[in-house]
């Protein structure tokens, strides 16, 4: 296993894992990025909508870092687990196969396998990915480990299901993680799920009794109290994503209603509204900004918001701003 590793946090754009890396250095604390294939992804299935890295060029942006407590992983790793045309499941499997190929290779040392698209296959191709990963990794000489289990929003997995992943997964020599549904939910720029502290502490003591450390999806905008709740009660990891890229949307809006850049910035906004990506993140009736600060990650690689960077750069040093807050942000946790 790779040991204290308790922040799992989404690679939102290139100014936020620099600011990952200088939180890490200053903290001295492992960071896991993990990446989803619609974020990061091999070059040879179209690649990822941050930074436009391709699984290749990550690897290289990272290595380039010269940090050693970034960890590259492979979020939600499994067939109908891209955006996109679906295809049948002999083709979803295969890419999902050329997609671990390319992590294994450019050094990803957590795979999250899941499964959850497979129907009654789940366990059955499961089981074909983790082969395949094994297969490869001693072929390229490379040293990996797995995270294994889907993420139901919002609902609290049973006990018997649990049981079930467990049984399948304590056969793998090389685990890590179990993910675990504890009722937490992310919708728009809101924690509004329920985590239920007797059900965790059952499945927590179940994953130990065999040697397996449990994972929390959709942790962003916890407060203090939730996270110890948390880390007391056999929570060994979480997730983060969404939130880091709402911190760089608000920070790109309010530097640039500060410095007078209200029509480049009303501009970007417009586009991110007419794109219609906060429709994943809908919750009740958010007006217009908030829909926007949940949705603006999705577009940093445009033209229109580098320019607007490079505006606010003349002006400020945007990168130390949100370094400053990203700090803050992650102080919660330790």
């Amino acid at each position: 296993m790779i040991n204290n590793t308790f922040l799992g946090i989404g690679p939102m754009s290139k100014e936020i894992i620099n600011s990952l890396d200088n939180f890490s250095k200053k903290t001295n604390k492992k960071i896991m990025l993990i990446c989803s294939r619609n974020q990061v992804d091999s070059n040879k299935l179209g690649g990822g909508y941050v930074n436009n890295f391709s699984t290749k060029s990550f690897s290289k942006f990272i290595k380039n870092k010269k940090n050693n407590r970034l960890i590259m992983c492979r979020d939600h790793s499994g067939p109908f687990k891209r955006d996109g045309l679906k295809k049948n499941i002999y083709t979803e499997v295969e890419n999902t196969k050329l997609s671990l190929l390319d992590d294994i290779i450019n050094n990803f040392q957590i795979l999250h396998i899941d499964t959850s698209e497979c129907g009654k296959a789940k366990y059955e191709i499961a089981q074909e990915l983790i082969n395949f990963c094994n297969i490869n990794s001693k072929k390229y000489k490379k040293k990996i480990f797995f995270e294994f289990g889907c993420e139901d929003h919002g609902v609290l997995t049973s006990l018997k299901k649990f049981k079930e992943d467990i049984n399948f997964f304590k056969k793998c020599s090389n685990r890590q993680y179990i993910v675990c549904q504890t009722g937490s939910l992310v919708k728009s720029v809101f924690q509004i799920g329920q985590f239920d502290v007797d059900t965790v502490k059952e499945m927590s003591q179940i994953a130990k009794d065999n040697g397996i450390l449990l994972k929390e999806h959709n942790c962003d905008y916890l407060n203090n109290d939730e996270i110890l709740l948390r880390k007391k009660n056999g929570i060994s990891a979480i997730n983060i994503a969404p939130e880091f890229g709402v911190l760089q949307t608000r920070i790109t809006y309010y530097l640039s209603k500060q410095l007078g850049l209200d029509k480049n910035i009303e501009k970007f906004k417009k586009f991110v509204l007419g794109k219609k990506k906060w429709k994943k993140w809908l919750y009740k009736n958010e007006n217009n900004l908030i829909k926007f600060f949940s949705s603006g990650h999705y577009h940093f690689n445009e033209n229109m918001y580098k320019k607007l960077i490079f505006k606010i750069n003349k002006k400020v040093n945007f990168q130390k701003n949100l370094n400053l807050q990203v700090l803050n942000n992650l102080n919660r946790f330790i």
